[in-house]
């Protein structure tokens, strides 16, 4: 039995593999997402007849320590042989829970027993190892795989980081494609079904309509109406707390539980959530960080694996809970600057360039959704995207080291996906960071300085704003190797 890492960065699958959880978060190891063994060949770039790790490709790692009792190390580096006799050969796309957005990185494999689900309370997603014979593959950047298997096999599994489908079937020999129904990321949490979701809160806010991008992915219906996609009252995947003050008459137009910052003041409620999402809005929910308890709550929260993300003049919760992580522009006093500025980005990350760039052009450029003269930004050019409604910008994102449990030390602090000018009297020339996470723990944050739906636009379809943040946000609940969480500043 070996192990592997399948370290896909962007709506992908990280898996780090750890051979027990942490036993302060009580889950057992059968409670853990799986990790898949390296089943066929991978082609290493070096072989090491030792411990340590190999690269296969920059995509897979694996662990070519000793082999556990009853393993069957044949490969060259002491890993998994190429998986022989193969005599089926299966090809698909996997989409987002829409059936329309591609997921690159995203793991197939096959199995005669069905893999443990996704714990329903927030938890550390350490990795669990799985036996040298089983197929699997990580799709390619525009979702598509082509996986040898084996006849007979009974259980086929999807899966990127929290969303997870497992459908029974019988895998017949020759070529089978499967249908997008089989291998889409699934839409619902029903985990009696095989489909698994991430549990997620959402803080409502005034500006930033992240409800709406959610139902574009597939999390909630949506309506098309004069040029507007919203999603529909009461078909959401995710729950509503209210964290506005109506400014502007609006409201929650769903059933909201209660206030955003009755969540944060209850470590019971927000343990039930795997990601919760602060967008941009007033300060409503401001003076909850005031109480230490409910900072703590939140730290203690995305240190048992929860994800965490806030936008532009949400930026309180990450720069009052996580400040060692960055630093902000100011005005007055306070991030949340007074106009907006527009920016002509880099993204900095290869994958999600690469993710970016095999998009189909109906998800590139949305203008031909949006009647005559729509001026939307497109993705014409990867690296480069236009990113709007920056209300807020951060200074630096310095180094977070903590001990790596080796003797040495690691950096968990922000990796930069997207970074850009500012164009504001306040940030100064040159580029700064746009989209950021941070690893705190066994969870992660993420800071976006922009809208992802600013609540005044009419637009049809995804801007390459609201592309990113899908793929972060499978991103982000990929599973990864538990450091202790840094010791808070001030």
């Amino acid at each position: 039995m070996q192990r592997v890492w399948a370290l896909v960065l962007g709506f992908g699958l990280t898996a780090a593999c750890n051979d027990a959880p942490r036993e302060e978060d009580g889950i057992g190891s059968g409670d853990l997402p799986t990790t898949i063994s390296a089943g066929q060949d991978t082609d290493p770039v070096d072989d090491t007849t030792g411990g340590g790790e190999v690269e296969t490709g920059g995509d897979v790692k694996l662990d070519v320590g000793a082999p556990e009792t009853g393993a069957d190390p044949d490969g060259p580096d002491g890993s998994c042989p190429p998986l022989p006799g193969t005599d089926a050969m299966l090809t698909g796309i996997v989409y987002a829970p829409n059936q329309e957005i591609p997921v690159s990185g995203a793991l197939v494999y096959l199995t005669d027993d069905p893999p443990d689900g996704i714990p329903q309370t927030v938890y550390c997603a350490e990795c669990v190892e799985l036996p040298c014979d089983i197929p699997f593959i990580l799709t390619e950047a525009d979702g598509s795989f082509e996986l040898p298997a084996y006849s007979g096999a009974t259980h086929l599994v999807v899966r990127k980081g929290q969303f997870m489908r497992v459908t029974e079937l019988t895998v017949e020999p020759g070529p089978t494609e499967f249908a997008p129904e089989l291998t889409s990321l699934p839409a619902e949490n029903i985990p009696g079904e095989g489909l698994y979701i991430p549990r997620i809160a959402l803080a409502w806010g005034s500006y930033d309509r992240l409800e709406d991008a959610l139902g574009k992915l597939g999390l909630a219906d949506t309506i098309i109406e004069d040029f507007q996609q919203d999603f529909v009252p009461g078909t959401e995947q995710f729950d509503v707390w209210s964290n506005t003050t109506d400014i502007f008459g609006g409201g929650p137009e769903t059933t909201s539980l209660g206030s955003f910052a009755q969540l944060l003041s209850s470590y019971t409620l927000m343990e039930q959530y795997h990601i919760i999402f602060v967008p941009c809005s007033d300060d409503t929910a401001l003076s909850a960080l005031n109480d230490p308890a409910v900072i703590e709550n939140i730290r203690r929260w995305v240190d048992n694996g929860g994800k965490f993300y806030a936008s532009d003049w949400s930026n309180e919760f990450i720069g009052r809970v996580f400040g060692q992580y960055q630093t902000f522009y100011t005005d007055g006093g306070s991030a949340d600057l007074p106009d907006p500025y527009s920016s002509t980005a880099t993204v900095l990350d290869d994958d999600l360039t690469a993710w970016l760039d095999a998009l189909p052009p109906g998800l590139k450029d949305i203008n031909p959704l949006n009647g005559a003269g729509a001026s939307f930004p497109s993705v014409n050019a990867p690296p480069t995207i236009e990113t709007v409604d920056n209300w807020s910008g951060i200074a630096s994102t310095p180094s977070v080291m903590v001990d790596d449990g080796m003797g040495g030390q690691i950096d968990v602090g922000h990796k930069v996906w997207i970074e850009g000018p500012g164009d504001s009297n306040i940030i100064p020339g040159g580029n700064h960071p746009l989209t950021v996470t941070g690893e705190y723990g066994c969870g992660k944050v993420l800071f976006t300085t922009y809208h992802m739906a600013e609540f005044s636009n009419s637009y049809v379809g995804l801007t390459p704003q609201e592309l990113v943040l899908l793929y972060l946000i499978l991103e982000i609940g990929v599973c990864q190797i538990p450091y202790d969480a840094p010791p808070p500043v001030g």
